[in-house]
Order: structure tokens, then sequence, then C-alpha cells
């Protein structure tokens, strides 16, 4: 697996453009720790069912092609952090090119082939990059058996965000299943990167920036504290977590009550990190961190890249506060804050005069995965799943909704409501143990505050002491 990560290189480089906000701070930290994995992600892909390895090499090759930013490569200048775009001339449909750029591991004559793809995708993971020559990305295919199959995709979060990284899935399994069908795909709605790049250096000299940046110092005209649940936020580590599923049953009580209406179930998650951290720590006005889209355009929407921004939502917090009023300040704020996504953190922080370091602007991070995982590799029962990995400050819950009605993963037929929430640790700061008290203790102080909304968060019950 190492040989097919670093067997790919090209020289023919484009015209070097100067790389975004968000990609220079990101390239900044990395240049610091050239060899720690820190930004690296990734998802797994279970596939199963009898999987077409000739459709899904073409289908690789084939969206790395449309995709400019899974063939980036960055450099430092004299006037910045620059990125160059490798052509797609090795990427196109050709049987020669879609094997280079989908590696194949055959692991089903192992003992415990799950267990071994497990042990090579963590190997993967934990491998730095070099952003100047190497690719930011590599598809591997494990064959586990003759019917189950697992598709990896690794990343750098330099070339994609959460978001960027749905839209490659999601235009993998429409190549796919067209190639095994044996139709013609769709046209790419992606727009070429160099798009993106002009839309946001517009932007960065627009009212509207002008018009975002005073909304964010009004925000923070008192000057913020910070409410990680450690005291302090990491700037590298890796990640221990654990995983936790909401019946539906327990999704009819949250959202039956606070969490009833459009946009108001993520409102409500939000709202009990909020009052989870204040009732952890005692500040009166929490922060908590945001991961926004900031895509503004039809283009950006439509197009995998690295644009997306993680913003402080800050709420206050009182003794005497009830959950159902958080939840109604929360979606306040939150629909407030969204008109204003794509001011950069990197300027409000400067805009603050915060140092290097400081962690003000932290708190527990809420990432709403609203945008589904709803795509499916033609005849393949198809299960996603993201992988522990990518830079966490302190504490992080990623939410995933599954709507009632949506066929289950084994393609077995719809399933009910329900909601899995990871719960994800920096481990410079935690271990496995403390992340699984937090997920146990959440988990009942939700359930308790979606019970008794109108109870003041003071009064309700919150397990265990300490961390």
């Amino acid at each position: 697996m190492s040989d097919h990560r670093h067997r790919h290189r090209h020289h023919d480089l484009t015209v070097l453009r100067p790389a975004t906000v968000a990609q220079t701070g990101i390239w900044a930290a990395q240049q610091q720790a050239p060899d720690d994995p820190l930004y690296n992600c990734a998802v797994a892909i279970a596939l199963d069912g009898t999987l077409d390895h000739d459709a899904l090499r073409r289908s690789v090759a084939r969206a790395v092609a449309e995709a400019d930013t899974l063939r980036t490569r960055f450099h430092a200048t004299d006037n910045g952090v620059g990125l160059t775009v490798e052509p797609a001339g090795e990427t196109g449909e050709t049987e020669e090119a879609g094997k280079g750029l989908l590696g194949v591991v055959d692991l089903s004559g192992h003992a415990q082939p799950e267990a071994a793809a497990e042990q090579l995708m963590d190997e993967d993971l934990r491998t730095a990059t070099d952003l100047a020559t190497e690719a930011p990305c590599t598809h591997v295919l494990f064959v586990l058996g003759p019917q189950r199959s697992l598709l990896y995709f690794r990343y750098h979060h330099i070339a994609l965000d959460g978001f960027g990284q749905y839209l490659h899935c999601r235009r993998l399994a429409e190549l796919y299943t067209a190639y095994e069908s044996g139709r013609d795909p769709a046209p790419s709605a992606a727009a070429p990167l160099a798009g993106l790049l002009d839309e946001t250096a517009a932007y960065l000299s627009s009212p509207d920036r002008a018009a975002d940046a005073a909304f964010w110092r009004d925000e923070f005209a008192a000057p913020p504290q910070g409410t990680p649940l450690t005291g302090r936020a990491a700037s590298s580590g890796g990640t221990v977590g654990g995983t936790a599923l909401l019946s539906s049953e327990q999704l009819s009580t949250l959202l039956g009550t606070v969490g009833a209406g459009v946009g108001r179930w993520s409102a409500t998650i939000v709202a009990a990190t909020a009052a989870y951290t204040h009732r952890l720590t005692g500040h009166p006005e929490v922060i908590t961190s945001l991961p926004m889209a900031a895509r503004h355009s039809r283009a950006a929407l439509a197009t995998p890249a690295m644009l997306a921004n993680v913003l402080p939502l800050r709420l206050p917090v009182g003794p005497a506060t009830t959950f159902a009023r958080l939840v109604g300040e929360t979606g306040t704020k939150i629909r407030r804050i969204i008109r204003h996504q794509r001011y950069p953190t990197a300027y409000l922080r400067a805009d603050l005069g915060l140092p290097a370091g400081s962690a003000a602007l932290v708190g527990p991070e809420v990432n709403v995965m609203a945008f589904g995982r709803d795509f499916r590799f033609g005849s393949c029962a198809t299960t996603p799943r993201q992988l522990p990995a990518g830079l966490i400050p302190d504490l992080a819950l990623k939410v995933y909704r599954t709507p009632a009605g949506r066929d289950g993963p084994t393609g077995a037929g719809p399933q009910a409501d329900s909601m899995k929430i990871e719960f994800l640790g920096n481990a410079t700061l935690y271990t496995e143990d403390d992340i699984a008290t937090h997920r146990e203790r959440f988990l009942a102080f939700l359930e308790s505050a979606a019970a008794r909304p109108d109870r003041p968060l003071s009064r309700l019950p919150l397990p265990g002491n300490g961390r």
C-alpha cells in the first residue's frame, strides 16, 4: 500500500495560483510538523455484492480528472503559499490510468481480512503527505471476499473538506452505477478550481467581506474566553473516539419536544453540547465550534474543494436557563452566523488580536452532517464510515442522521429514523476511557434535558464527576 501511495507523481505543473486563507493556515501548521499526519482524513465505504473492478477503476480515474483539487500541489513562494493543479492527462478513462489511481489489495485469503484492512488503513493514515510533490489523496480497494469489498479514500484536509468529500464519493457512486450498467455517465457539475479561487479572492475585497467583518467584531466586542473542556486546545495529536446510536424511540422523545421543526434537531444537539459544557466548566458564556460549508455559489456547492470554515458560536448559559430556551436561542444564533460564514476565522483571530495557540475561540466542536450519505454504488449495498482522523483541538461531536424510510445499509428495505453521534477527542488531552465517560454522561444529560425542557439546567441530573 505504501508503494501505491508514492508511486504516481507528476512534474508538468500548471500556473501557480495563491492558496486560500484556510489552505494557507493548514499549510503553515503542516510545515511546522511535516512528519505529522495531523490533517489526514479518510472514509471507508463497505461494498457488499458483486463488484465490477474495471467499472470502479474507470470511476476513480474520471472522478479525479473532474476534481482539480485532488491533483493539487502546494509550494512556498515569496508572496505566500501557492498551488498548482496537475494535468489530468494520466487520469483519463484508460485501463492503465485506472490501475494507477486505484490500488487493489486482495485480502480474501487472509484469516481476518477486515482486521487486516483496518491495520493497513491505520498505517496509511499515520503517514504524512508531502504537499509539494505528492497527490493529496489516494484510493485503495480492499477485496475482503467474493461478495464484500472496502473502498478506502484518504485525503489531506488542505484539498477537501467534509462536504467536498461527500461530493467526491457521491460522484464516484454515480460514475460506477453508470459504468456497471453500461451507460454513459452524466456530465460533471463540478467547476474548475480556478473559478472557485477567483470567487474566494473576489469575496475578500467585496462589501460582503466588510459586512461580515463588522458582524464578527460586534459579536466579540467583549473579549472571548474559550471553553475547551480540558482548559486548553491542542495543536497536534491523534484522535481517540467512540460512537453512540440513538434509537428511533430516543429520537422521538428528542424531536417530539424541543427538537421538532425544520433545523431544530441540529440546534438541539448544539444546545445540549453548550449546556453540557456549562455544567462541566461553570462558564457563563460557552463557545462551541461549528464547521460551516462556507459555500455561496451554485458552482461551490457542486465542486469538491476545501472551502469550509470553523466558526465560534457564543452562547450565554446560566443556572436558570432552561433547555427549551437555550435551543431557541441557539437556533436563532446559528441562523445569524450562517449569513456570515465565509469570513475566515484566521481574520477574526487577527481582528481580536489573539496570539498563536490561543484557545479564546475554541470550544467543543459540533459537526452536523446535514448533507447526508445517500449514495449507492450500483448493485452493491453501500455503507460509508468516517475514520477517526484529522486535527481535533479538544472534543468533537460528529452527528449523522438517517431519516425514516431510507434504505438500510444492507439494502433490505427502509429503516427507522436514527442518529449516530461520534465522540472524538485529541489523544494528547483524552484517553479512550475519558471519551467513553463523556459519551455516556452527555447522552444521559441529553435524555434528561429533552424529557424536562422547561427545567433550569442547574436542576438537571449530570451523572458522575470530574472531567
